[in-house]
Parts: structure tokens; C-alpha cells; sequence
């Protein structure tokens, strides 16, 4: 599981190494680094990491003894990997209905409509959706389609 942690770390040798060696203890993989010496503050740098821990209580873990030595934690949240999927709608349908429909993290990132002279409209839909859930979220959208009775198009 990757996480995105920021830590704020006082500006002075050796605190960037201190604060790796709870994540490093704990089973945490570092991915990257970004020392953000520009938006230094009162005497702290901000550092952000991607690390990837072998279970959320590894995280847990590595957050109570990073508080145990004093660096302070700004954000510590789930990056959640996404695929793009471009989809076609053919035919009269709910738009409301398929907005409203709730995939958990997936995110509508393009929406795009034509009437044609044809009775049917068509319905371009691009969408962002965790990669371990692109599945579940095309069978739901089947689902929606056949109860609309329209037509979908997915992408390969």
C-alpha cells in the first residue's frame, strides 16, 4: 500500500535520516523524496515521501514512533493508483442517474454529449478509476446501460 506522507523536520544535519528510520523499521519502502526547501517555515523544511508499507498498521506503526522522536507529520494519506477509461453511451439516458451513480474513488475527469440528427444521443464518458476496481466499476456501468437500454462502448 503506497502512502504520501509529509513530514516537517527542523531545518538541521541529520533529521532527514532520523525520521527515515522509523519508516525503514516498520517495513516501509521509499519510493521517492521531495525535499521542499522552498516553503521552508519558521525553522522547518517540509519533506514529502511516497513509501509503501506492507499493511496500513505498518503505517500506524511508523507514524506513533515518528511522534515518539518529535517530527511533526503535516498529511499522511493512501495514493491510490488510477486507469483511465474512455467509454460511449448510445442512446436516451438518465444523465443524472449515471452521474449520481457512486463508485467509490472512481472520478468523472471528462463528460461530453451530442445530439445528432439521429433520435439517439450519444454520451462520451471519461473516467478515472482505481486500477484494482476498473472490473467492477465496467460491470456496474453494464448494468446501468442495459436497465437505460442503451448502448456501451468500452475501451480495450
Amino acid at each position: 500500500m503506497k502512502y504520501d506522507v509529509t513530514l516537517a523536520l527542523a531545518d538541521r544535519p541529520g533529521q532527514l535520516v532520523k525520521a527515515l528510520e522509523p519508516i525503514a523499521k516498520n517495513g516501509g519502502n521509499i519510493i521517492s523524496i521531495i525535499h521542499e526547501r522552498e516553503k521552508h517555515v519558521e525553522g522547518f523544511v517540509p519533506v514529502s515521501l511516497v513509501v509503501d508499507f506492507p499493511s496500513k498498521a505498518n503505517l500506524r506503526k511508523t507514524i506513533e514512533d515518528l511522534k515518539a522522536i518529535d517530527v511533526v507529520i503535516i498529511k499522511s494519506e493512501e495514493v491510490i493508483e488510477t486507469t483511465r477509461v474512455t467509454l460511449i453511451l448510445i442512446g436516451k439516458m438518465d444523465l443524472k442517474r449515471l452521474i449520481e451513480a457512486k463508485f467509490e474513488n472512481t472520478r468523472i475527469s471528462g463528460l461530453e454529449v451530442s445530439a445528432p440528427s439521429s433520435k439517439e444521443a450519444c454520451i462520451k464518458l471519461d473516467l478515472e478509476v482505481p486500477t484494482d476496481s476498473v472490473e467492477w466499476v465496467l460491470d456496474q456501468l453494464k448494468r446501468v446501460s442495459k436497465e437505460e437500454d442503451v448502448i456501451l462502448i468500452s475501451s480495450i
